[in-house]
């Protein structure tokens, strides 16, 4: 039986993915290939490439404003976003590495969303790190790059919860983790005597917010298809608190736990 795990978006939410590899390869469950979308698709090719789940820790450890603020490669007068993508792939250089599909040590698939006609693309083969930094691409917020003929952005607009490409892949049995689950953007200067924000969201955030709650009402059909489903509480983690990595992984850890009794069911089968 081949095994497959699959790695929603949900940006800083998406840390819990490590939490939950990490608790998989304690209890010896053997992942023979994996799917991702941005987030996801980050983590799902650290982790294809080779990467422990404590490497992969470390580096989420090392994430936080601080890190990420450097990487901004603003320029307004792109046409089709305010970020450049040029840092970014720098830095993913170090974490994933520039390889081809066929030289991971785990099958991997991970999904954008072709800009221009909505469908999903799914890469298994090129360069993985063109394929990962067209699946992270948030409307409007980056560059829109092209790969091959197509514009493509946000793998989340389309398949936020790659289930059904793992199958694709060869999966037998998928484990699928979605960390977009009761998702929710804190207002600034919200407290119990003034519950309404004060103020209104910046440009940012509404780009964000409607992609990813766009996503999580993706995300609940795509777990149908999962014989596993694995959903952290990320309650007060929210798509922008980077800074909480460590809290992230925890949550991912308590969740995979937590479903480890049906993991096993699912292996003696």
């Amino acid at each position: 039986m081949k095994l497959g795990l699959a790695l929603s978006g949900g940006a800083a939410r998406g840390l819990a993915h490590v939490g939950v590899i990490e608790v998989l390869e304690r209890e010896g469950v053997q992942i023979d290939m994996v799917a991702g979308t941005s987030m996801g698709a980050i983590i799902g090719a650290a982790y294809a490439r080779g990467l422990s789940a404590e490497d992969i820790k470390t580096e989420a450890h090392d994430v936080g404003w601080r890190k990420l603020v450097p990487l901004v490669d603003l320029n307004p007068l792109q046409p089709s976003g305010l970020i450049g993508a040029r840092r970014i792939r720098r830095r993913l250089v170090d974490f994933i590495g520039d390889l081809d599909f066929s030289e991971l040590k785990k099958p991997f698939a991970c999904v954008a969303t072709d800009i221009y006609t909505g469908e999903a693309v799914v890469f298994t083969r090129g360069s993985v790190l063109d394929a990962v930094i067209a699946s992270m691409t948030l409307p409007l917020v980056f560059k829109v790059p092209r790969v091959g003929r197509r514009y493509l952005v946000d793998g989340g607009l389309s398949d936020p919860l790659p289930v059904e490409p793992l199958k694709h892949l060869g999966a037998d049995k998928v484990i699928a983790v979605n960390v977009l689950k009761n998702l929710g953007l804190t207002p600034p200067h919200r407290s119990r005597e003034h519950p309404l924000p004060r103020h209104a969201p910046n440009i940012l955030q509404v780009a964000t917010q409607v992609i990813y709650i766009a996503s999580a009402h993706l995300a609940e059909a795509c777990m149908k298809g999962a014989d596993v489903a694995i959903e952290p509480d990320m309650t007060g983690i929210h798509l922008a608190d980077f800074n909480l990595a460590g809290e992230a992984i925890q949550c991912g850890e308590k969740a995979a736990r937590k479903a480890m009794p049906q993991i096993r069911e699912l292996l003696a089968q």
